[in-house]
């Protein structure tokens, strides 16, 4: 190798030359130090990109990132979003409607210290009295709510008397006092009438059919959770299992209408129907609701002829023109126009006479059935396409889900699985279940919280029967989680029966009488039988100081 002059010059190896490199480096820092400044001479330039770089392999220094975004942008970014967020339509709005200032908003009741202070103090949504009334209720008795639940939790600031471990002698005595609908507290009987064995026998339930690798309630299944047993391919086991349905759901009607079962719930993947014996809630006549519903389930029931109310539609004035016996259930003002729009014949001639052409009528019919085709199915799937059967026509209703095959899914996880009977009391093919229990201890703001969680299909009677195991001194606040689509089922006075005359009430009474042997207690089945008793719950509270229940 030459030199520039020509002559042969060393060869030199790179780790010298990153030596030299770097010890040119170190002179120039050492004479910088010596000068007390940086050297500003001309012959010196500022360090390139190039030799930044070298500086950081000779120093073992990290690479910079280009990709990184600094901490100040990223910061940057959210405080412009916020800001842009709170530009927007609906946040504006609620800043100008808002009166008080941010600082002074009350706090959401999202941690359990805000949940307890919603409970203990219920002024705590609004300031005003009159909010108060309108959120709680409050009473001597216990509230019915015909909603099923998913899962109940009792709070309590003193321990329970009750435990998710049992004694042999508990789990027995509670099991053979709910098979047999036996009081402990008035019946003389040799059984263990602890509070532990009471609270089982309070937890426990009868469903048809059981399936141990399936939830079947409620009536979905996750993908996470489906194991892929399906018994959808298998044509024997679901004849079998719908044989066997078949003659469960015959075993608890005709419980329903002998009057030795006080309700009972059908689960089936669309739609949950609650069949409630006579004289329940103050009907006269034994009856079912269905909830939710859609027009093409309701234009099942009207091709078989099954009458049939939808008390929460239109405000509940207006009954589903699927009715056999007219007028006398219309709305005022409204008998004319249903009739009319029960048979299109008569309005075709009504628009001949008015001199109206058959291109026009048949327009006019055409628009005329495309919108109530679409009001018809604004409510499928909402609180308002509930359904109220009455009387003889539950047994119509009763021989339709035995033969429509619609209730059994083809498809899906549940594939071949019949609809889920759930039952306060026995039934043939029944399966004896208990919610599952798990107790817990919270602290929260100074105090000591005990907590006791219920799991499962939570039935009304459950919670009245809890409340009867517990000590009038014991203050217990019950807090829910529903099955949204059966909470229609105790929409107020527009599922209940309006006080009738001297006769319906006699005939009311009655049926209560008739009720003795349903397997419910006295106590609760005075509650049950009661008009004015049902009502939507999300928390109820008991006060052991005043006695009386507190909900919303």
């Amino acid at each position: 190798m030459l030199n520039a002059s020509g002559a042969p010059s060393s060869w030199q190896h790179p780790k010298e030359l990153l030596k030299l490199q770097k010890l040119k480096f170190k002179k120039r820092a050492l004479q910088e130090r010596i000068n007390g400044s940086k050297s500003t001479s001309p012959a010196y330039k500022l360090p390139t990109q190039d030799s930044v770089i070298l500086e950081n392999v000779l120093n073992s220094r990290k690479r910079k990132n280009p990709f990184a975004v600094e901490e100040a942008q990223v910061k940057k970014g959210k405080i412009s979003e916020e800001i842009l967020s709170e530009t927007t339509d609906p946040t504006l709005f609620k800043l100008l409607n808002n009166s008080t200032s941010t600082s002074q908003q009350e706090p959401v009741p999202t941690s359990f210290s805000n949940i307890l202070s919603t409970l203990n103090n219920k002024s705590i949504f609004k300031g005003e009295e009159i909010a108060t009334e309108e959120k709680f209720s409050e009473s001597t008795f216990c509230p019915v709510d015909w909603t099923l639940k998913r899962k109940m939790r009792l709070i309590s600031l003193k321990p329970f008397p009750w435990s998710q471990k049992l004694k042999i002698s508990e789990e027995s005595s509670g099991i053979t006092s709910f098979t047999r609908c036996l009081d402990m507290e008035k019946c003389d009987i040799s059984l263990d009438v602890s509070p532990n064995a009471q609270f089982h026998q309070c937890s426990l339930y009868w469903q048809h059919p059981y399936l141990p690798w399936l939830t079947l309630f409620p009536r979905s299944i996750s993908k996470s959770d489906f194991n892929g047993m399906s018994l959808g391919g298998n044509s024997v086991i679901k004849t079998k299992l719908y044989e066997s349905w078949t003659d469960s759901f015959t075993s608890l009607y005709h419980l329903i209408k002998t009057r030795q079962c006080p309700y009972f719930y059908v689960c089936a993947n669309s739609f949950t129907a609650l069949f409630r014996a006579s004289g329940i809630s103050g009907y006269a006549d034994f009856n079912v609701m269905v909830s939710p519903s859609t027009r093409g389930f309701r234009s099942l029931l009207t091709e078989e002829g099954i009458e049939f109310h939808m008390p929460l539609k239109f405000g509940g004035q207006i009954k589903a023109g699927m009715s056999r016996n007219g007028a006398e259930e219309d709305a005022p003002g409204q008998s004319n126009l249903n009739h009319h729009h029960d048979d299109p014949e008569l309005e075709e001639d009504l628009f001949s006479d008015l001199g109206i052409n058959a291109e026009d009528i048949k327009h006019i019919m055409y628009t005329q059935n495309r919108i109530e085709h679409i009001t018809e199915c604004q409510v499928d799937r909402t609180d308002q396409s509930l359904i109220l059967i009455k009387g003889m026509e539950v047994n119509a209703f009763f021989n339709f889900l035995l033969n429509c095959k619609s209730t059994i899914p083809s498809t899906g996880p549940l594939a071949g699985v019949p609809p889920t009977l759930l039952s306060p009391v026995a039934f043939c093919g029944a399966t004896l279940n208990a919610l599952k229990v798990r107790e817990n201890k919270m602290h929260s703001e100074g105090n000591d919280y005990f907590s006791i969680e219920l799991t499962g299909p939570v039935l009304p009677s459950t919670v009245h029967n809890i409340f009867n195991t517990n000590s009038h001194e014991h203050s217990v606040t019950m807090t829910f989680s529903d099955v949204e689509s059966t909470r229609s089922f105790s929409q107020g006075d527009m599922v209940n029966p309006k006080k009738g005359n001297v006769e319906e009430r006699g005939s009311a009474i009655f049926g209560k009488e008739n009720l003795k042997d349903c397997g419910l207690s006295l106590k609760v089945l005075n509650s049950f039988c009661s008009r004015d008793a049902v009502s939507n719950l999300e928390c109820l509270k008991y006060s052991g100081e005043t006695g009386k229940f507190t909900w919303s």
